[in-house]
């Protein structure tokens, strides 16, 4: 009897310690309040929770310090949004971008294709007066710093420079501009300018050229016009009511080659009007003169 206890009690030991042994080489993830823990984290690149009753996007956008657009597109959300207990998020990995001299919010949102809301969202109480140079802060996982990067080096070439700040196109229409260049409040972008002008209002060539388009294919601009110009620059005129010049059609600076209307996505008469230098395109008020 003796002998079997003591084969029992020498199997349990080896047993208590294969368990023992195993234990320290098996690893299971930590779930704390839907998050993985720190090493997971560092694995997927990205934050995992999981959604309970009465979360929504605002309230996830404020605890994990990320904005509501950069949730539904890594996400892949849909209409109308809605969160179902039980499912779970990700919560993508930000991208740091380092503050440099002349530095503003506006500046960083628009060289890396965002809006300012995007970057307070992402970070604890910015503030644009107190941006210190060297320091970093997060943007979001889509924001495109490598165009920041272009434009400053960009900036440190006088000739490119004062060639940028150079007036070579006459203004095409007489009116009020009603929407400028650059990223909106909204997170869109416009590429041109809107220039509010009687129906009917004659549009001219703002710079010597050859019509290379002439269509209305593209719904949101309706009647649209394209000319080359010479050293790469092209210019657009959308909207139009009437055309007056045909595709290959060279044009003077001034000569007129449409009138102004409200075809397309708008809902009252105006001229959208682009510059783009290598079919990127450029603010129109730093080239136009009167």
């Amino acid at each position: 009897m003796k002998y079997k206890k003591n084969i029992k009690f020498i199997i349990i030991v080896i047993i208590t310690i294969l368990i023992t042994g195993c234990g320290k080489q098996l690893t299971f993830p930590k779930i704390e309040e839907g998050i993985f823990s720190d090493r997971q984290k560092k694995a997927y690149g990205e934050k995992r929770l999981k959604i309970t009753t009465g979360d929504t996007l605002k309230s996830i956008s404020d605890k994990y310090k990320v904005s509501i657009r950069e949730i539904i597109k890594f996400n892949n959300l849909k209409k109308p949004y809605i969160l179902k207990p039980g499912k779970t998020l990700s919560i993508p990995k930000p991208v740091r971008y380092k503050i440099n001299k002349g530095d503003s919010l506006f500046k960083i949102a628009k060289c890396s294709r965002i809006n300012i809301e995007d970057i307070v969202q992402r970070n604890n109480n910015l503030q644009e007066r107190r941006l210190i140079v060297g320091k970093f802060i997060n943007l979001p996982y889509f924001a495109k710093i490598e165009y920041c990067k272009n434009i400053k080096r960009k900036s440190n070439s006088k000739s490119k420079k004062s060639n940028y700040n150079k007036k070579l196109f006459k203004w095409p229409v007489i009116g009020r501009v009603i929407a400028t260049f650059g990223i909106k409040n909204s997170g869109r972008r416009n590429d041109g300018i809107n220039i509010k002008a009687p129906p009917g209002s004659p549009v001219r060539a703002a710079k010597s050229g050859k019509v290379i388009y002439r269509g209305n294919e593209l719904p949101a601009w309706g009647n649209l016009i394209l000319v080359k110009h010479n050293n790469g620059w092209t210019t657009a005129y959308a909207h139009l009511d009437k055309f007056y010049v045909k595709i290959g059609t060279n044009l003077n600076e001034g000569d007129i080659l449409g009138s102004v209307g409200k075809t397309g996505n708008v809902d009252d008469y105006q001229l959208h009007f682009q510059v783009r230098k290598n079919s990127k395109p450029r603010d129109p008020l730093k080239y136009l003169f009167k």
